[in-house]
């Protein structure tokens, strides 16, 4: 069976997060019951990793096979599409190898979070409505600090399957304006929770509540002494995965 790679959008807020479970409305669910509702026959999507409920993506990337005699890809996407509704839609389809492996073969991904500084119901879903005023410069100093490889256990919420807790970040900055604080970061893998510990713990020194140099003492040692906060999960968007060339 030829091995496809989708890029996928999505709005999480109703959704108990990317991954398959039990008793549950999930991304990959809703797609793989679509694909297999118009083949007529079993699907099976691989993500390139996980995303919590309430998380959205913007270029979240699946490996699928599918049956060879599929005479029009556009035509079946366009099927799928329309029967996951408005909240998933797949953006792209191209053909890749047999052996491409949308996780393993990932180089880095990028995420942002977006934080705003009033209150709007509009955009509710999508960002953090701060809950207090805070030192906005002290986000971007906060930022500055991440550069390289750290052990990520102070930020991330402990998983058995982990192998190992260190991350390196290529990319960490926030970009401001009059309305809201952007921070995008990139890095070769995440942990679960971890964008949204480091924002939150950020907001927590931006307040006056943790000082910066508690924050690179728990960047630098996961055993400090210091509470790390989680920032809710709706202003978190997956951006993008990176892979080297992988076209067929």
């Amino acid at each position: 069976m030829p091995r496809y790679k989708l890029t996928i959008e999505f709005d999480g807020t109703d959704f108990s997060g990317w991954q398959i479970q039990p008793d549950a409305r999930t991304v990959e669910g809703e797609l793989e019951e679509a694909f297999s509702k118009i083949l007529r026959q079993p699907i099976d999507l691989i993500g390139q990793g996980r995303t919590d409920a309430g998380v959205h993506a913007r270029g979240q990337v699946a490996h699928v096979d599918l049956p060879e005699n599929i005479e029009d890809l556009q035509k079946l996407i366009f099927g799928v599409n329309g029967l996951v509704g408005q909240e998933v839609q797949i953006q792209s389809i191209e053909p890749v190898s047999d052996e491409f492996h949308c996780r393993f073969d990932a180089l880095y991904r990028e995420y942002s979070y977006t934080m705003l500084k009033r209150r709007s119901p509009l955009h509710r879903n999508f960002t953090w409505q701060l809950p207090s005023t805070c030192q906005t410069q002290l986000f971007s100093e906060c930022a500055q600090l991440l550069d390289g490889e750290f052990d990520f256990a102070g930020f991330s919420k402990y998983n058995i399957e982990n192998y190992t807790t260190l991350c390196t970040i290529l990319r960490s900055e926030i970009q401001e304006d009059e309305d809201k604080i952007v921070y995008i970061i990139r890095a070769n893998r995440f942990l679960r929770n971890m964008v949204r510990r480091i924002v939150g713990t950020m907001f927590k020194v931006a307040e006056g509540k943790i000082s910066l140099s508690e924050f690179q003492e728990l960047l630098n040692n996961p055993d400090a002494k210091v509470q790390a906060f989680t920032a809710p999960a709706q202003g978190l968007i997956l951006e993008k995965v990176f892979f080297k060339n992988i076209s067929k």
